[in-house]
């Protein structure tokens, strides 16, 4: 059953032979964002998540899902979700930068595996049942339609040795902490490789929210994501709870607590082994680790602090079907977690198929969310993880800047960009990046200039990003962003809209634009084209429903032989 995977593998092309060290740690430069267009409820999550994260326009995907919102058959999940979303990586060029496929809501959570092995029969406890993120994570392995997806040991991002904890954990001490790339391979024993025959590699993903069924209201999204984005690098006050009980669901991890505790307690965060299901009138939960079918959080008089995770080990954590039963993963998100996960499938109290206690251990050396729990889970195919993936409230973010560049500066022909920062936490910075309107232009060196020539971009806006990772394992990032007008020719594009700030949800957008010599004018909102004006000049009417509630930006590009972006416009849809 185990086959090795496809090198060919669309998300890993474009960056092998550099030997300019990456950043890792995760950014919004290295999300690839997937909104379903066909909900309001997606659009508007979106929306919210762009504007607090500043995701890249062009890191914007948008599927029509009309499906089923609960369960999707394999063949299905691969054809009309994840292909189109690699195949989108690889049209915009960002293979070597998108570590994160997030799906915002409204997307199936469970995908039936079945149909993609016909010859394979996949019995419970691995059986065929599998949730949208395990499955995207595992993507290699659908995309070739190989069945070890489904193994204990298919993760080899969790540091080894794993086998020892698969069923019943049983030792973690001195466990490292790495920042994750798509393009890094990782060898059985978790620890990194070049060699492509010998090494693995994933793809990190989260849910932003579930909104239907048992999941959370799009307020209760709103809310815990805005929390998540607040706890960034705040190193908050508080205690991380490890629950020990006699319940069948507590077993698989308690023995481990003590251990991690310990190791979380040396880095000066608190960490607490405790008797019991849930805590009791704890004012100051910033992490939780239980095994319970059910619970209830405003009884139990306890607070979750901004950045925290809270999860528990039971069969249908992550069944958000309105007629399941036990408490399901949206309960610690609705009480203001900013990450949870639960199984899509009877999972059986296996260990491989739910975090380690490792997890909060990775999240507290700095590690993002979604990398603190892929270090975690050797088996996740089943494993639904909902909430904000960049959320890193540990995290020791370096100071980048771009020396001698302005915001809004009028710039044309060669442009040198010096990148100068300082890491986080008396770190060095090992490496930055730089990108050019979202896509990843150049890599250099600490004491490197970078050239950027400005006559091989349209006229008009631009945005320069600059990211800086610490020089040490988990290569956190920090960043400057500067928006440019690049001015080689004499004309700007020029866009109105009507009415801004804010227009009703039931109303309509009024976008007028000129360009002289445009064969057309496209208007866009983040990748997605809502507007186009033949020729060069012209007024189009959007529906306000179209783009979702909440904040959101027009822009507009030219289309024939002198090509043009114009400066954002945004607006506010309520």
């Amino acid at each position: 059953m185990r086959r090795g995977l496809y090198a060919a593998l669309v998300l890993a092309a474009g960056t092998r032979g550099t030997t300019t060290p990456a950043n890792a740690g995760g950014g919004p430069e290295n999300v690839l964002l997937v909104v379903n267009a066909s909900s309001e409820s997606s659009k508007t999550i979106a929306n919210h998540y762009i504007e607090l994260r500043k995701i890249p326009a062009q890191n914007v995907v948008y599927l029509d899902w009309t499906g089923n919102k609960e369960a999707v058959p394999g063949k299905a999940f691969r054809s009309r979700i994840l292909m189109p979303v690699l195949k989108a990586i690889e049209d915009r060029r960002l293979n070597a930068q998108i570590d994160y496929v997030v799906y915002s809501s409204d997307f199936p959570w469970r995908v039936d595996l079945q149909n993609l092995f016909p010859n394979e029969k996949l019995t419970p406890p691995f059986d065929a049942g599998a949730s949208l993120t395990g499955a995207t994570y595992l993507a290699p392995f659908v995309v070739s339609r190989n069945p070890a997806i489904v193994m204990p040991n298919v993760n080899w991002y969790v540091p080894g040795p794993v086998e020892q904890n698969q069923l019943i954990c049983q030792q973690l001490g001195n466990v490292p902490s790495r920042g994750f790339r798509a393009r890094y391979l990782w060898k059985k024993d978790g620890v990194r490789t070049t060699d492509a025959a010998a090494g693995q590699r994933y793809l990190l993903s989260t849910m932003l929210g579930v909104t239907f069924g048992r999941g959370n209201t799009v307020a209760e999204v709103l809310s815990y994501l805005r929390r998540a984005a607040s706890a960034d690098g705040k190193r908050p006050r508080g205690t991380i709870y490890f629950m020990h009980n006699q319940d069948p669901r507590s077993k698989p991890r308690h023995n481990c607590y003590p251990s991690v505790a310990e190791q979380i307690q040396r880095l000066g965060v608190r960490a607490m082994v405790q008797r019991g299901t849930i805590p009791r009138n704890a004012k100051d939960v910033l992490g939780l680790m239980t095994g319970v079918g059910g619970f209830d959080w405003a009884e139990s008089g306890s607070v979750i602090l901004p950045g925290a995770i809270c999860e528990h080990l039971t069969s249908n954590g992550g069944v958000m079907r309105a007629d399941a039963s036990q408490t399901p993963l949206s309960e610690f998100l609705r009480h203001g977690a900013a990450g949870s996960s639960g199984t899509v499938k009877e999972p059986r109290a296996i260990q491989a198929k739910f975090p380690l206690p490792s997890l909060h251990l990775h999240y507290v050396r700095g590690c993002s969310l979604a990398e603190a729990f892929y270090q975690s889970v050797s088996g996740p195919y089943q494993l639904l993880i909902v909430g904000d993936p960049l959320c890193q409230p540990w995290a020791l973010f370096p100071t980048v800047e771009m020396k001698a560049i302005k915001p809004g500066q009028e710039v044309s022909g060669p442009l040198l960009v010096t990148p100068s920062g300082t890491g986080g936490g008396g770190q060095t910075i090992g490496a930055f990046e730089l990108f050019v309107d979202g896509r990843l232009a150049a890599r250099s060196r600490p004491g490197q200039t970078i050239g950027l020539n400005t006559a091989k971009l349209p006229d008009g806006y631009h945005e320069l990003r600059l990211v800086g990772a610490n020089a040490n394992a988990i290569e956190t990032q920090g960043r400057s962003v500067v928006p440019i007008i690049v001015k080689n020719r004499e004309a700007e594009l020029e866009i109105k809209v009507s009415p801004l700030p804010v227009v009703g949800h039931g109303g309509k957008v009024s976008v007028s634009v000129r360009y002289p010599g445009a064969n057309a004018i496209v208007i866009r909102q983040n990748s997605r084209e809502v507007g186009r004006v033949q020729g060069e000049a012209g007024e189009v009417e959007i529906p306000a429903a179209t783009l979702g509630r909440g904040p959101t930006t027009l822009q507009a590009t030219s289309e024939g032989s002198a090509s043009s972006v114009s400066r954002p416009v945004r607006l506010q849809v309520e």
